[in-house]
C-alpha cells in the first residue's frame, strides 16, 4: 500500500514539474456563467452583469490555480464553446 503512495506522489511530482518547466496548464474546472448570476472573479469583477455569457476556465499550472475567462459561444464562433484542456 506505501509503495503504490510513493508512487502516485513521484507521478503527481514530475508533473507539476513538466507544467512549470513547459509553461503549461491543464484544465481543472470549468463554468458557464449567464447574465443574471452573480460570479465574482478577480481582476474581472461580476461576470453575470454582462449582457453576454462568459465561460470561466480554472486551469493547473504546476505551483497555484489560475483563471481564465472567454466569452461563451455555442457555435464557437466570436467565443468559445468549452475552455482548452491543455492551455
Amino acid at each position: 500500500m506505501t509503495k503504490w503512495l510513493v508512487v502516485i506522489a513521484v507521478v503527481v511530482m514530475v508533473c507539476c514539474l513538466y507544467f512549470i518547466a513547459n509553461d503549461r496548464r491543464i484544465l481543472i474546472k470549468e463554468t458557464l456563467i449567464r447574465p443574471g448570476q452573480t460570479y465574482l472573479v478577480e481582476d474581472y469583477g461580476d461576470l453575470g452583469k454582462s449582457e453576454a455569457p462568459s465561460l470561466v476556465c480554472e486551469y493547473f499550472n504546476g505551483r497555484r490555480l489560475l483563471t481564465t475567462v472567454f466569452w461563451y459561444a455555442p457555435n464557437n464562433f466570436m467565443g468559445r464553446d468549452s475552455c482548452p484542456f491543455f492551455n
